[in-house]
């Protein structure tokens, strides 16, 4: 057997792992740190794994915090927003109603890479100094109080490996919280099969109308989108990928799910030769790399970080829902705390109230962001109600969650404490919205396609939020409190919209913050 001592052992060298580990080193070139990955590096680009998408927060993280700029530009898709289609109709797709923007707004996101990127990691961990042990499979975990110890096997070889922090980033493996009896459940209940295929997927090509084409500043670009494919009770995702490999997911309520009879890839192709015949006819000729079916994907965690040198991070503890892609964006929230964590353990200070603070905030986040997605599926495939609750979720998202994240307000438990009544004020606005969407969503409401384009780069007040977050020397007490205005002033509007019988007329208040969107979404 050999022994290794380490200041930090990650258990899983994936991308919340190994994004940890440079993290850590970023903040503490000194610490010693051991990574256990069953995986055997270089893996293949393309790889089978959920989360290839991100958005502000987590793009940021990787870009800005961590300093992979340089790769991402060169390496991955600029993601051209998310975007939702509705309808099944026999005419053109220029008759689908569509939900989206017609340019960017300035913070980029990234269609990733999966495998890429993790190979680039472990080539620059591994140039760091960070002992990375692949090819190995944890045999026992023993946690003590600043120590802890890991066994694991590597072909031939036995490791003992001690530290005086463990994480755990392995995943659905879940080690630890197996171990310590974490698991707790969400209330949510979803599905999803998804694939890869060896083609690129052009959604633009669906339609020539030149209408069509031009509603977007740059025409052909449709493609690089999160595209979603909408209907009650589920979604479809296209997300391509830089290697020319599309990424296909079908995500369901239980109804759906039933309904739709998906146990493989040929009941998917013949679901989607029912429900979305141009999605169906891209993928013929593609030859499949992979195939997942998971049922009842969501689950919590009742405690993500210990004063003992234990933590979780990534799927390791909790997952809420594939929708909007906040995958990395946990990643993000969960590294920089478990960073704060053990940068002021190793500098000497008490952190028990820190980690307790660190799991309420946590807690606080990933409940607020499973409200987005609880009982709403019914209402997935009703225009009018996603046109309202996309800009209602990138008000708060923009106005709350990526202030603190972008200001690393987060890590500051002074700052925090002192801007709760505000998070509070925000928090019972997103309830009170959230309560508004679940109700309309119970209806499993579709309606006509009218071929109508819901353009939210033209909504006032999103352009206002994304734009504070790009300013420097934010004042969040300041910012937050002007963002927390705009919601209240943005929700009467947004429940009259969600009304059976909405009003058409458009006062001046509300040209200020919403323009004229409400005309088309009530078209």
């Amino acid at each position: 057997m050999k022994d290794i001592k380490t200041d930090i052992i990650i258990a899983g060298g994936g991308l919340a792992g190994m994004s940890l580990a440079l993290q850590l080193l970023n903040s503490n070139s000194a610490l010693a740190i051991t990574i256990i990955e069953k995986n055997t590096f270089p893996v293949p680009d393309t790889t089978a794994k959920v989360g290839e998408s991100t958005v502000e927060i987590g793009a940021h993280y990787f870009t800005d915090v961590l300093g992979l700029k340089d790769h991402f530009q060169q390496h991955h898709l600029r993601k051209y927003g998310l975007r939702c289609f509705f309808g099944n109709v026999a005419g053109d797709y220029s008759d689908y109603d569509e939900l989206g923007v017609s340019e960017l707004f300035g913070i980029p996101a990234y269609q990733i890479e999966r495998g890429t990127l993790e190979n680039y990691l472990h080539e620059l961990l591994t140039e760091k100094g960070v002992t990375v042990i692949d090819s190995a499979m944890p045999v026992s975990i023993t946690l003590g109080n600043k120590q802890q110890e890991v066994i694991c096997t590597q072909s031939e070889q036995t490791y003992r490996i001690t530290g005086r922090w463990i994480v755990d980033a392995a995943g659905r493996q879940a080690l630890l919280k197996t171990k310590l009896g974490l698991n707790k459940p969400t209330g949510h209940k979803g599905n999803a099969v998804f694939f890869r295929v060896d083609k690129r997927i052009i959604i633009d090509e669906w339609s020539d109308n030149p209408a069509w084409q031009n509603r977007v500043c740059e025409p052909g670009k449709r493609w690089l989108s999160t595209n979603h494919l909408m209907g009650p009770g589920y979604w479809v995702w296209i997300i391509p990928l830089a290697s020319g490999a599309t990424s296909v997911g079908i995500v369901m309520d239980d109804t759906a799910l039933a309904q739709s009879g998906i146990k493989n890839y040929d009941d998917a192709l013949v679901w989607l030769e029912k429900e979305h015949p141009n999605c169906a006819k891209s993928l013929r000729g593609a030859t499949l790399l992979d195939f997942h079916l998971m049922e009842d994907y969501s689950y919590g965690c009742k405690q993500m970080f210990s004063d003992e040198g234990w933590a979780l991070t990534g799927e390791a503890g909790a997952f809420s829902d594939p929708f909007y892609s906040p995958g990395s964006d946990f990643i993000a929230l969960n590294n920089t705390f478990i960073t704060h964590l053990i940068t002021r353990d190793f500098s000497g200070h008490d952190i028990r109230f820190d980690s307790a603070l660190f799991h309420k905030f946590y807690d606080s986040f990933f409940e607020n962001t499973l409200s987005l997605y609880k009982d709403q599926y019914g209402g997935f495939g009703d225009r009018q109600m996603m046109s309202v609750k996309l800009v209602w979720d990138y008000t708060y998202y923009w106005g709350v969650f990526a202030l603190l994240f972008f200001t690393d307000t987060i890590g500051d438990i002074d700052k925090m404490r002192k801007i709760t009544p505000d998070l509070m004020k925000s928090q019972k606005l997103n309830k009170k919205m959230q309560m508004l969407l679940s109700q309309r969503a119970q209806k499993r409401q579709v309606l006509p396609a009218k071929g109508v384009f819901m353009d939210q780069f033209l909504v006032p007040c999103l352009s206002q939020l994304n734009d504070v977050l790009q300013q420097e020397n934010i004042d969040v007490e300041k910012a937050l409190a002007a963002n927390i205005a705009v919601m209240q002033k943005v929700v009467p509007y947004l429940e009259d919209m969600l009304a059976d019988n909405p009003s058409m007329d458009i006062d001046d208040d509300e040209r200020t913050v919403l323009g004229n969107y409400r005309q088309s979404v009530l078209a």
